[in-house]
């Protein structure tokens, strides 16, 4: 039967797995392959015991893909009680075959000294991934090497980071992008940046195009161009990024205040990063609610929407004195009755996003 949850393929597997889906005839493969084949059958139908039983012939018979596979199945127990160790000497014997879903395996559990294995190690499979000119584990090794920290390794982690993201990654491009912008061991310099920014953006990564966006805008990193900036930052809000729908909203809004045009597409935005919980958002749709622009006016949802603005979360609006007014404003209509009423409204309507407990339990 299968696992309520079952952990996520590595993705060698989950193309192995898809392979499979089609419908291809094994017939014709070899014999590892018709192994590998029937392993991953079997693992797809929740049948893990059978999955771990066709993956061990398989890498019996040369297969680093059913080594790795046999680790995976031991690592979360799928077929019984989970066995780092077990699993750590599967992973090994696919991990000498430059397994690359092997190797990053191995990497992940040295970080956590699982399984016998040692921080140092990370590095060492890693290393081996990355020198088989594998995209994704340059990404890895690249990412490893960024995060110790260690300044003397900087031009590494750049130079692994660089080739993934020239492989076409999306998330290389955007963290390429991110070291050469702001990372303290990186050169610090815009102009390289954004383009890589506008790349991975392009590519579907959401706060690459806004930031992209706002580079463009404001002429960070090269000439200002508006409305190639405006274009990346809907972008990034078409994704789904809620910081993004605030932020273009905010752009439709000074468009319309300055043109006397329609507030409609501003506020409708607004909404949307609202719901999604930006606070900015939340503010700007809060203040169209109060007005009346582009919205039916509704004094209510307006105080329920700047209040929201007001509580925690990474972009709170909870000291700016813009919020502050209109909260002041808004708060002098109404009993102290309905007040009440609508700060439940408000709360009722965060508490999962951010785990108010306003009764102080």
């Amino acid at each position: 039967m299968a696992a309520a949850q079952e952990p996520a393929l590595p993705p060698g597997l989950a193309g192995e797995a898809e392979r499979n889906r089609s419908g291809e005839s094994i017939e014709e493969r070899s014999p590892s392959d018709q192994a590998m084949a029937r392993a991953s059958a079997a693992y797809v139908t929740g049948d893990y015991l059978s999955a771990r039983v066709h993956a061990e012939r398989a890498a019996a018979a040369g297969e680093p893909r059913g080594a790795t596979l046999v680790g995976h199945i031991l690592l979360h127990g799928l077929s019984g009680t989970a066995d780092d160790t077990g699993a750590v000497r599967w992973l090994r014997r696919a991990g000498e075959q430059d397994d690359i879903d092997a190797l990053i395996i191995l990497a992940s559990l040295a970080a956590e000294r699982r399984g016998g294995l040692e921080p140092f190690q990370a590095r060492e499979f890693l290393s081996q991934a990355a020198e088989t000119g594998d995209a994704r584990a340059a990404f890895e090794y690249g990412a490893h090497l960024r995060d110790t920290g260690d300044p003397g390794v900087s031009h590494l982690a750049l130079d692994w980071l660089r080739l993934a993201a020239e492989a076409g990654m999306p998330r290389a491009m955007a963290a390429y992008a991110a070291a050469l912008d702001d990372w303290v061991h990186g050169p610090n310099d815009p102009a390289l940046a954004r383009p890589w920014y506008i790349r991975a953006g392009e590519a579907g990564d959401a706060p690459s195009a806004a930031i992209a966006g706002i580079m463009l805008i404001n002429g960070e990193g090269g000439d200002a161009d508006e409305d190639a900036g405006r274009a990346m930052l809907r972008m990034a809000a078409e994704m789904g990024l809620p910081a993004a729908m605030g932020d273009y909203a905010l752009l439709l809004m000074q468009d319309a205040e300055s043109t006397g045009g329609d507030f409609h597409e501003a506020a409708s935005w607004a909404r949307r990063g609202a719901e999604a919980g930006d606070a900015q958002a939340q503010f700007l749709y809060a203040g169209a609610l109060a007005t009346g622009r582009g919205v039916l006016r509704n004094m209510e949802q307006a105080y329920v929407w700047v209040r929201r603005a007001g509580y925690p979360g990474d972009n709170s609006l909870a000291d700016d004195p813009q919020r502050d007014r209109l909260e002041a404003q808004l708060e002098e209509l109404f009993t102290h009755d309905t007040l009440a009423r609508l700060e439940a409204e408000a709360n009722a309507g965060m508490m999962g996003r951010f785990r108010l407990n306003p009764a102080g339990d």
